[in-house]
């Protein structure tokens, strides 16, 4: 049974550069809660820290969570929203800076730990550069390995997000390679990596290869589900655009024994957040079923095969009969 998970950023007001304020009213953290806990078959919440989560409404939240029997599938570290990161926070060249996000990570670790989560997300969507002969490539990479080494010495799994840029032009995370290389140069086998499909979509990835990739090493640590274009992290609803290529990640994740949170990193600018979270989840369910009516052993047959006209046919056949 598939564990899913939503980030309740997906009932924010959803506010973008032309309408800062957002699409709809920002809404109470608790009525959020009680909303997502109405979704069939989402068991978690994935919270940022420290926006959604803090030591000021850490109990609450924990009450609330147990009262809507909801688990909390990750906590992620707010590194980016903030004026003071603009010049990046685990590789800033300055030492205060890089201490504070440091110490922020830690400290969101332990409000983790105390909402009985093992896991952290760190995405570092300010630590990168905009023009030739702006960064010191070696020393920022450094900066980069021993911060996170740092931080991953608390025990939990470090989740390390990639996302090829934005809001900098070239974030030093941008790839999956990347992304393991650094969980490699830690040394430390509770680094590892998650994969938002959006941005492996925007990086001209297969998720499907990718998540391989991640499995293989062992540092598949977590996944956010949503679509795009190629173009933009546009955060749409899962499946809406790349169907197929989404039917292949469940594919390949099942074949390898993935167990970790499908968790919907959605941002429904103009729907209503219920739905699109609910579609999200029916659609998750529908390509799982679709691949046990096509047949795993014939899909494995026709790829060992080589032969990618048979496993069209495979797919087509059943999508259309």
């Amino acid at each position: 049974m598939k564990k899913f998970s939503l980030g309740v950023w997906a009932f924010s007001p959803c506010g973008d550069r032309f309408l800062i304020e957002g699409y709809r009213p920002s809404m109470p953290l608790e009525e959020i809660v009680r909303k997502v806990a109405t979704i069939k078959d989402l068991s978690g919440v994935e919270l940022g820290y420290p926006g959604n989560v803090n030591e000021k409404n850490l109990e609450d939240l924990r009450a609330l969570l147990k009262e809507s029997r909801l688990k909390v599938s990750m906590v992620g570290v707010d590194l980016t929203g903030d004026r003071k990161w603009q010049k990046g926070s685990l590789s800033s060249t300055n030492p205060e800076i890089r201490r504070e996000a440091i110490q922020l990570c830690k400290s969101g670790i332990d409000v983790a730990k105390k909402l009985g989560c093992d896991s952290f997300n760190i995405w570092l969507g300010q630590d990168g550069y905009d023009y030739p002969f702006q960064s010191n490539y070696p020393k920022a990479w450094d900066l980069l390995v021993d911060s996170i080494k740092e931080i991953a010495k608390t025990g939990v799994k470090v989740c390390l997000e990639y996302k090829p840029k934005e809001p900098r032009t070239h974030s030093y995370i941008a790839t999956v390679d990347k992304a393991l290389l650094i969980a490699h140069e830690t040394g430390m086998k509770n680094v590892g990596v998650t994969i938002d499909v959006g941005h492996a979509l925007a990086a001209y990835e297969s998720m499907a290869e990718s998540a391989v990739l991640c499995m293989r090493d062992g540092r598949l640590f977590h996944l956010h589900l949503n679509d795009n274009y190629r173009l933009w992290d546009d955060d749409m609803i899962v499946g809406s655009v790349h169907t197929i290529e989404y039917l292949e990640l469940i594919y390949w994740l099942d074949k390898m024994g993935y167990d970790g949170w499908y968790s919907l990193d959605i941002y429904p600018y103009r729907e209503d957040p219920l739905e699109a979270s609910r579609e999200s989840i029916e659609m998750l369910k529908a390509l799982s079923n679709l691949l046990d009516k096509i047949g795993r052993d014939e899909l494995e047959k026709a790829i060992n095969e080589g032969d990618p006209t048979k496993t069209q046919k495979l797919i087509r056949e059943k999508i259309f009969k």
